[in-house]
Order: C-alpha cells, then structure tokens, then sequence
C-alpha cells in the first residue's frame, strides 16, 4: 500500500547507514544510499530522518505525553500528499521499528504487499464522509481519539447538537446546560477563539456532571478571555437536588476572572429574604475580578443563595450594581443600602420598592454615581417630605418612575447636564396632568440632551393628557414618547395616548427630533401629520407602531 521503514539488523539491503560513535560526535548527518526504486519524496523523508531530526522522532516515541498538536490545513492538496507519504514511510510501521540511534545499522526500503490499512490513510473527503454517518455520542467519541479526526469531526458534531461556533473570532454565544459537554471538544479544536461574552440558560433537569463541564471549561480558556457571563432559569432553583453544586458553580465563575456577571432568574419567587442575616457578613475587597454585578431575582436574596450574593458585592471592586426584581420590602432595602459601601460604584440599578429616602442617602455615600436608574413598578407612591440630604452627584443618565426621579433632582445642589432623562409616568403622577409632572423635573435640569417619557398603561381621565399652555426654558434636543405598556384596546381617537401626547412638543420649543413609539388607534402616516402640525419644518420625526 505505501513505503515503510523497518529495522533489520545484521542484514545487507539496498540502503546502507554507517554509523560510529566518533561520526556522531562530529556530525550528526549520516550518509545514505538508497534503491533505485525510492522516489524523490521518499529520499527526502528518510533524508530528514537520517539527520538530528531522528532524535526528535525518537524523543517522541519514548516520551508519548510531548506530542504536541500542530495546526494543519487538511484542504490543502500539498499538506494531504505529505501527510500520507509521512504515514506511508513511518506511522505504518512504527510498532516494528526499533528506533535506537545506536543500534540502528541499517534500514530498508521496500513494498509490502500485505500491510494493514490505517484510518488516517485515507482522503480527508473520505473520513467526512464516514464521521457523518455516525451519531452525536459516536461523533463526540471519534473527536477525542487525535487531532486529525477531531478537526473533521468537530464540526460535523457541532452542527449536529445545534451548537453555534465559527471559526472567526466570536464576541458572544449561547449555549444552554444540556450543551456544556460540547465545550471540553470546542476548546480543543484549532479554530478555537475564546469568546467575549457567553450567555447560558439553565435547564430544570440541570445535572451536576454539566456544571463540571461548564467549570472545565473556563479554568482551560485563558484567564479573564471571558469578560461578560450571562446565566438565566426558569425553574424552582431552590427545589433543585443539585443546589449545593449550584452555589459552588455560581462561586466558581465569580472567581473565573470575568469582568460583568448577570444572574437572571424568571421563575416566580415567594420565600422569605435573607437579609435579616446581613450584620453576621462580612466581605474581603478585591478578591475577583468583576466589575460588574446583576442580580435580577427574588432567589438571590434567598436564606440559601443569600451569602453568595453579599459576598460577590462586598468582595468585588463594583462599578456598576444592578439589583432589580428581587421582591424585597422597603424595609429590607432601607437595611441593604444603609450596609452596604461599594467606593467605586459609577452605575446603579433598584427597583422602585426602594424608598426615595434610603436611596438619595445611598447616593450620598457613593459621590461617583454618574448614571442611576429606578426600576418602576404599579402604584408606587412615596412621601416626599423628611429627605434633607444634599447630593453633589456627576450624574449624566437619570432613569426611574417620576416619583422617585423627582425627589432625587430636588437633593441636587446644582442643576445637572443630562444626556437622557427617561421618566415612566404612572396613573398617580397626573397631579394636575402629566405634563405638568414631567415639566418639574425638566425644569430641574440645566439642559437635556434625550427626553424619554413612558406613557402611562391606562389612562383614567382625558384631561390628564392635555398641554396646559407652558413652555420649558430647559433646552431638549431629541423627545420621544413610548406607549408599548398601554392596555391593546380599540381605542378611539380622543383617547389615543400617542395621538395626545403629540401636543406636548410645543412645550419644549428647542426639540429637534421626535420619535414616536407603542400602539396607537391610527396610522403612522396620520400621526406624521398630527406632529407636523405643532412642530418647525426642520424637526426630524420618527415614528414606530407595534401590530
């Protein structure tokens, strides 16, 4: 089938090596003499073995753990025909062959006409054929076996449990916890690039032998290649027999070396909070890498996850904490904000359960803040007398129910610059109308670069909606309306809060964009009209409908 190599010795044959201790010292060139019937190619294989390349070849035999992987192109017809002449002369045969420099007097080159065929002999074409007929299990098995076949079956695997690889660089992917198993053969494979940000969704039938998987991998990527970590579930957690491999999994990747960690959970959660416990806690500074911490679920706050919660945020150098939709009372959030201390914090996120008062005396410990958004949530209402903290805040991005962004504009010493002020209107801010509302707290502000008003989802009274004739001296660039949280009724035009709302403009006589998005009861070529009414000729105007 090919040409091999073999040891004879005590022979004579047609390729003749002389070899002795004092030409080695000299030189390790050996001169050889060859059949008539090697080809070109051969000679120089066995050329290059002849020479100090040899001890590389026996180094690799006696110490199998040194055998690196090398990146080859398999497409390419040079590197095919070398890889086989290279498994014709030498890989065939290396069982029967002796490869000690110094007892290796002579080899021979000769056509065996009964040798056993390997696999790697065959076309790559071939191989891809055959690996596509197997299964998903056979597949992941064939790619362990050596380099050649994993880079011919990794992708047939890949492809066939509907994991999404490239070999381009990847910013992102998305794998959920019956994939993790694939990771331990895509990290492996030559056209491996660590991704940037990975995002991962727990199933409810979520193994311990998966997270291992998962945790595998990260500890083989290079440290802190992945920066943003994304986990989500929609299960019981709590319920799960694995919990305590959970809380270990979630402990392993805050020390992964990652910069931004999510925890997202949309299962519905009725437990008691466990921040009764938070005076027995105690965090060490700078012990991981995040920089970023999100917590959107009510499981975190939980007795059982709890710990690992506050000690992420007490151990981390934070610059942006997001805690919202975790169910905690006023109480327990008054308790949180007054423990916690978070020196380099720069972003903040909490629901609107958090008091005006223990937020703005949050704020006032944390002087860096430069964005902060409240979290709305149905009637809230707050009072909004006994806050007399003055706050000396950078603060450029102002998002939250009105109620709350109000009371934070009034703690401010100075008028602030804001490049988005997005205010979520609900049926209490209507005192005596919503735009009214809106207009204290623009007032509050030196100037606005993006005004963002969520509508309110019902609206109880039309005269809530009206202009009442005023006009803002803050100076507002860009206005926009949302009304995707409306009630979806037919509703007729004299209710059309959208349709309302385009009165407004006049009230900030500096704008120079509108958009318009939600659910309206006409067009949005009639509601272009409606705008172009009440607004300058050089106003861009936008205008987005749902169905």
């Amino acid at each position: 089938m090919g040409n091999s190599i073999s040891h004879i010795s005590g022979r004579q044959s047609g390729m003749n090596i002389s070899t002795s201790p004092q030409d080695t010292a000299q030189s390790s060139k050996r001169n050889i003499e060859f059949d008539d019937s090697a080809s070109p190619r051969k000679r120089r294989l066995l050329e290059s073995y002849s020479t100090g390349d040899i001890h590389q070849v026996i180094a690799i035999q006696l110490q199998p753990s040194t055998i690196y992987r090398c990146h080859t192109d398999f497409t390419n017809p040079v590197a095919k025909r070398l890889y086989r002449e290279a498994s014709d002369v030498f890989l065939k045969r290396k069982a029967d062959t002796q490869l000690d420099p110094f007892s290796m007097k002579h080899v021979k080159l000769y056509e065996p006409c009964n040798t056993t065929a390997f696999i790697w002999s065959l076309p790559a074409e071939i191989l891809v054929l055959i690996v596509a007929l197997l299964g998903a299990q056979d597949m992941r098995c064939v790619a362990q076996v050596c380099s050649l076949l994993r880079e011919i079956a990794g992708p047939l695997f890949f492809s066939n449990r509907n994991f999404p690889t490239s070999p381009k660089d990847l910013f992102y992917i998305r794998v959920d916890s019956p994939s993790f198993d694939i990771l331990s053969t895509w990290i492996r494979m030559d056209a491996f690039r660590p991704p940037r940000m990975m995002l991962c969704w727990l199933n409810s039938d979520l193994r311990a032998s998966q997270l291992s998987a998962f945790l595998h991998f990260l500890q083989s990527v290079p440290h802190k290649s992945i920066q943003y970590i994304t986990l989500f579930w929609n299960f019981d957690i709590l319920a799960s027999p694995i919990l305590p491999q959970i809380l270990t999994f979630l402990e392993n990747i805050r020390a992964s070396g990652c910069e931004e960690l999510t925890c997202m959970g949309f299962y519905h959660f009725a437990g008691s909070s466990g921040v009764t416990k938070l005076t027995r806690m105690h965090g060490h500074m700078g012990v991981n890498h995040l920089k970023a911490f999100e917590a959107s679920s009510g499981v975190l706050f939980s007795p059982e996850f709890f710990p690992f919660t506050i000690q992420t945020i007490c151990s981390s150098n934070l610059e942006k904490l997001r805690l919202s939709y975790i169910k905690l009372s006023s109480a327990h959030w008054e308790k949180l904000m007054r423990y916690l201390t978070i020196l380099a914090l720069v972003e903040l996120q909490v629901d609107a359960d958090c008091a005006p008062s223990t937020l703005i005396r949050f704020l006032a410990r944390h002087p860096a803040i430069h964005t902060l958004c409240i979290v709305p949530r149905p009637c809230g209402t707050w009072r909004t007398n006994q806050i007399t903290a003055r706050l000396t805040l950078p603060i450029s991005k102002l998002d939250g129910p009105l109620s709350h962004v109000l009371l934070v504009l009034r703690s401010l010493r100075t008028l602030p610059t804001l490049t988005c002020l997005a205010l979520s209107l609900q049926a209490h801010d209507a005192l005596p109308d919503y735009l009214s509302s809106v207009l204290q707290c623009v007032d509050r502000c030196d100037s606005v670069e993006y005004l963002f008003i969520s509508l309110p989802s019902q609206i109880h009274s039309h005269s809530a909606m009206i202009w009442p004739g005023t006009h803002s001296a803050v100076r507002v660039r860009h206005l926009a309306f949302d009304s995707s949280d409306i009630v979806r009724t037919s509703l007729p035009f004299a209710e059309d809060t959208l349709a309302l709302s385009a009165q407004w403009i006049q009230a900030f006589p500096e704008v120079r964009r509108v958009s318009m998005r939600g659910y309206s009861a006409l067009a949005a070529g009639d509601l272009v009209d409606i705008v172009r009414k009440v607004v300058a000729a050089d106003v861009e105007l936008s205008v987005t409908l749902h169905n």
